[in-house]
Formats: C-alpha cells, sequence, structure tokens
C-alpha cells in the first residue's frame, strides 16, 4: 500500500509540473511617461521675422530626457530633432510666414518610454508701413521692422537667410516674399556649413540687394545701414555698394 501511495504522488507531480510548462512566459517590459512642453520663444512674432520652437521633455521625477526624438509639426514644416544633455530641443524656421494663428503639434519618442504628444500655438502678426517722400523723387523707404524692404530708386534691398547650401556651392536664400537660388556667391560671405557632402540649411545672415530682375548678395551690415538712412543718402549708398559687388572667382 505504501509503495502505491508513493507512485500516485510521482503522476501527480509529473501532471503538475507539465501543467506549469503549457503556461506562457511573460516578456512584459517596464515602461515610463514622459512630460513634455512646446512654446514658441517669442510670441507674437512680426511677419518677417522667424518662429522659433522650443521645449523640454523630463521623466516623471522631472529629470531630464535626453537623446529623445522629438517630431515637430507646425505651418507648412515638418521637422526632426533631438533632445539635449538637459532635456531641451529647439528648431528655428527659416520660412518666413503670412499673418495669422498656427498649431505646434510635438511627438516625443523614445525606447522604455510611452510616446507622448504636446502642442501650443503662435501668432504671425501684420506690418505696417510708413513711407517718407522728399520733394525731387517719390522713392520711398520703408522703416518699419527689420526685414523688411527698402526701396531706393531703382533698387531694393532685402536682409534674408541662406536656407541651404550644396555641393556646387550654391546657396538658396529666403527673403521677404522671394526664394532665389545663387550660384557660388556665399563664398564671399564666409558661410561655411559643416559637411558638404550633402545638402544642409545654413541659418545665416546676409543682405540682397535687386536691381531690374538681378540680385547680388552682400554682408548684414549693409541692410542695417541702409535701414536708417533717408530717401537721397540710401539711393546713393545702395547704388554705390551695388556698383562696388565682386563676384567670387
Amino acid at each position: 500500500m505504501k509503495v502505491s501511495h508513493v507512485v500516485s504522488i510521482s503522476v501527480v507531480l509529473v501532471i503538475f509540473i507539465i501543467g506549469f510548462s503549457n503556461i506562457p512566459v511573460s516578456h512584459s517590459v517596464l515602461t515610463y511617461s514622459m512630460l513634455v512642453s512646446v512654446n514658441p520663444q517669442k510670441d507674437p512674432i512680426m511677419q518677417g521675422e522667424y518662429p522659433v520652437i522650443v521645449g523640454s521633455v523630463k521623466d516623471q521625477a522631472y529629470r531630464p530626457v535626453p537623446d529623445a526624438t522629438v517630431f515637430i509639426l507646425f505651418g507648412s514644416e515638418a521637422v526632426t530633432t533631438t533632445t539635449d544633455n538637459q532635456g531641451n530641443f529647439k528648431y528655428q524656421s527659416a520660412i518666413l510666414q503670412t499673418p495669422g494663428t498656427y498649431e505646434i503639434d510635438v511627438t516625443v519618442t523614445k525606447s522604455g518610454y510611452i510616446k507622448q504628444l504636446a502642442k501650443s500655438t503662435y501668432t504671425v502678426t501684420p506690418y505696417s508701413t510708413t513711407q517718407t517722400t522728399s520733394a525731387n523723387t517719390t522713392t520711398a523707404i520703408t522703416n518699419t521692422i527689420t526685414g523688411l524692404p527698402v526701396f531706393a530708386g531703382n533698387y531694393t534691398v532685402y536682409l534674408g537667410k541662406v536656407a541651404q547650401w550644396n555641393l556646387e556651392t550654391t546657396c538658396f536664400v529666403d527673403f521677404s516674399d522671394k526664394y532665389v537660388r545663387f550660384l557660388k556667391t556665399c563664398d564671399l560671405y564666409n558661410l561655411n556649413p559643416q559637411d558638404f557632402k550633402i545638402d544642409q540649411k545654413v541659418i545665416s545672415m546676409v543682405t540682397v540687394i535687386q536691381h531690374d530682375s538681378t540680385y547680388r548678395l552682400f554682408p548684414q551690415n549693409v541692410y542695417n545701414e541702409a535701414y536708417y538712412l533717408g530717401n537721397d543718402t540710401a539711393r546713393n549708398f545702395i547704388a554705390t555698394t551695388w556698383q562696388s559687388y565682386v563676384a567670387p572667382q
């Protein structure tokens, strides 16, 4: 009788072990939440200014989350960046925007964390222009905010940003309501992107002078000087500056 009990107990143990072996093993991974904030660096901005988007990513203990992937969607732009060691991110647009209110949508992802969303808004306000004229000319000088065109006779002066540079040292300048391609011109202004292997954005300010249908690039200080001059003085200064232009070899 004792032997039969031992055999019965052994059978029960085997069945018990086999039953447990069929239970699926859990592969769950512990994930954490992120706290995401996003805002315009300046709000509102004036027409002719460029929006700058800033934000931060922290964990539930309010510690920075570095190297998180941040997808930013605003206006007509969709860009991806990453957080720095302090959990902060920043993106400066190179595209001028028309007056209105724009929504910023941000999606943040990182391995080990739950995907998080955040949003904000910013407003672009229209500018107002003031014009002055002298007794002998109908030339108009626009003196409002930086970036607006300065008209002097047959010349128009703009302040723009070099938005892209490629292998041919061609730069694409975004200024006012124009987007113009310049061949081998940016060399004059020491715009040195870190990597010439691919096209990339280069945010650098330049002055663009238009005469008839021709455009030439000059340093930023040319615009700054023309901006504060009166009609006659500005017309002479801009014409002389145009004539002194030296194209790169």
